[in-house]
């Protein structure tokens, strides 16, 4: 699953706009950094609207568009690939509101026993993560909302969690966001390329720590 994610200094409005072809004029300050982001929270949210690209915040936990209040929004963080299509909120939602959320990388729990430990997971070459999901806008709440599609845990990736995001490659972006779900589908697969699993320090488990200090790594283990 994906249940936490973090966006670090390095990841800028350049990386947004160059990665994802956006051409709208770029915000007044650089996006502030994230160390801990959390169900709930807004982030900058990849969408195609009228034929642009464009970014929007949006809340994480989608929130139908029937939905009157956002009491359930927790639940739906994520959305597993295998099911979009016979989900109620998210069938409508498969061929024209497909998204991407570019990050730094995420974080993931792995369980023995009782006991949790927790990996932040990067691409092996440290470049931006983009996240594929699905949006939709709840106009009696006046809130856009977006759950991030997950899929079986890549090789190497499994002893950590049976379940990861889909992963879009740069060269997959048009794909993703703009095909039909036919298309579309064949990319929310288990990710193919290198990931980087680093154990950290069990503060990250606390939603109201946010500092650059939970990416330090306890002993290093990479996959």
């Amino acid at each position: 699953m994906c249940g936490r994610k973090f966006s670090h200094e390095e990841l800028t409005w350049a990386d947004y706009r160059d990665m994802l072809q956006i051409i709208q004029s770029p915000p007044d300050t650089n996006f502030q950094p994230n160390y801990n982001i959390c169900p709930t929270q807004k982030v900058p949210v990849c969408l195609t609207t009228n034929g642009q690209r464009v970014l929007r915040k949006m809340h994480w936990g989608l929130v139908p568009q029937w939905a009157k209040d956002t009491k359930f929004a927790a639940k739906m963080i994520n959305a597993r690939s295998e099911t979009l299509t016979e989900k109620p909120s998210f069938r409508p939602l498969v061929n024209k509101n497909r998204c991407i959320i570019m990050v730094s990388g995420f974080y993931e729990w792995e369980r023995i026993g009782k006991h949790k430990t927790p990996y932040k997971v990067e691409g092996g070459d440290k470049a931006p993560m983009m996240l594929g999901g699905l949006w939709t806008s709840n106009d009696k709440l006046e809130l856009d909302s977006y759950s991030v599609i997950t899929t079986a845990a890549p090789k190497g990736f499994e002893h950590i969690h049976h379940r990861a995001p889909v992963i879009i490659d740069p060269e997959q972006v048009a794909s993703w966001l703009d095909n039909d779900w036919f298309e579309a589908k064949q990319i929310a697969q288990p990710f193919a390329g290198r990931l980087s699993a680093v154990e950290i320090n069990a503060a990250v488990n606390s939603n109201r720590n946010n500092s650059l200090q939970l990416l330090e790594p306890a002993p290093a283990r990479l996959i």
